[in-house]
């Protein structure tokens, strides 16, 4: 009897549930590792070492970053990969891979390229966000924040969070607090000034945290445990779950809809934050989802290995 309820349960949610598919792509130079989208521009970043900047109204890239070919060990041609990128007030700051294995961070401003932290170095960045005109904040690979000051070009501190791996950072609206995911069930809100930690989230998830999202005072995860928690507060939560790994997570910018890749195939379900029932499908994408950016509380940016982006219209 208790199972022929919960089929009937999925038979109602999956009628109740619209397919789409894309109705814009955007092509890369090369395989898209990361991307942030503002107004009408869309920074890209890629597997060969080439930041695109796209202009959506014009359907073109009208500026690159190109960094020439280097041998790796093999003494094959290649460039090196860019694994972070984000946008402010004219300001682009990404983060550069090296055959070494260290990383470098630069600025790209007015047509003018400059590197902030150079492998020399021996750092290990993972993400980079800008905090307002004269500061980024860095996520190393070994679970380390880096306040970085960029007027004087020095290292306002450094902060070991645990020794796990960081997997994810996000900002909230006013760039106050940053929240960081790492390779075990913590969720850690930070005050970016200071570096203090001022609340934990940990109680719903189970494993390894793999995508966060920030939005209008919700906090969502997903991760290895496939569960997809929405935060109210670090008490409060709400739970629904994925058939596979969640490697990506977004809200919308009321955090009325969250989005979250649902399976092996590469779906991508989005849900009504009020009940977390599914009310959408998203259908298109053949290799593993990086990337699911709400550009609009309707609209969805999102990227995986291949070198195009797609655009979702939730209607």
């Amino acid at each position: 009897m208790k199972n022929c309820i919960l089929i009937v349960l999925l038979i109602l949610t999956m009628a109740n549930t619209k397919e789409i598919t894309p109705y814009r792509y955007v092509k890369a130079s090369e395989a898209v590792t990361d991307f942030v989208k503002v107004d009408n521009l869309l920074i890209i970043g890629t597997e060969e070492g080439i930041l695109d900047i796209y202009d959506l109204e014009k359907d073109q890239i009208i500026d690159q970053v190109k960094f020439p070919k280097i041998k790796n060990m093999f003494g094959d041609d290649m460039r090196s990969l860019i694994s972070s990128v984000d946008y402010y007030k004219g300001k682009i700051v990404f983060i550069k891979h090296l055959n070494s294995g260290y990383n470098e961070l630069y600025l790209y401003e007015n047509k003018r390229l400059t590197k902030l932290l150079d492998q020399s170095l021996k750092f290990t960045l993972k993400k980079v966000k800008i905090v307002n005109d004269e500061h980024v904040i860095i996520g190393f690979m070994s679970n380390e924040l880096v306040l970085y000051d960029l007027k004087n070009r020095k290292i306002v501190y450094k902060k070991q969070l645990n020794m796990a791996s960081l997997s994810d950072i996000v900002l909230d609206e006013k760039r106050e607090y940053i929240f960081t995911g790492d390779e075990t069930p913590l969720i850690s809100k930070i005050e970016i000034m200071s570096g203090k930690v001022v609340e934990e989230f940990y109680k719903a998830n189970k494993r390894d945290i793999f995508s966060i999202d920030y939005k209008n005072g919700k906090l969502l995860s997903g991760g290895k445990d496939r569960r997809v928690i929405l935060y109210q507060n670090p008490e409060k939560y709400s739970m629904t779950k994925g058939d596979f790994f969640i490697y990506a997570v977004a809200l919308n910018d009321r955090a009325t809809k969250a989005a979250f890749v649902k399976n092996e195939e590469g779906d991508i379900s989005v849900i009504n934050t009020n009940n977390m029932e599914e009310i959408y499908l998203l259908k298109g994408h053949k290799q593993t989802i990086l990337k699911i950016d709400f550009y609009l509380p309707d609209e969805l940016i999102t990227a995986d290995e291949d070198d195009r982006l797609m655009f979702w219209r939730l209607k």
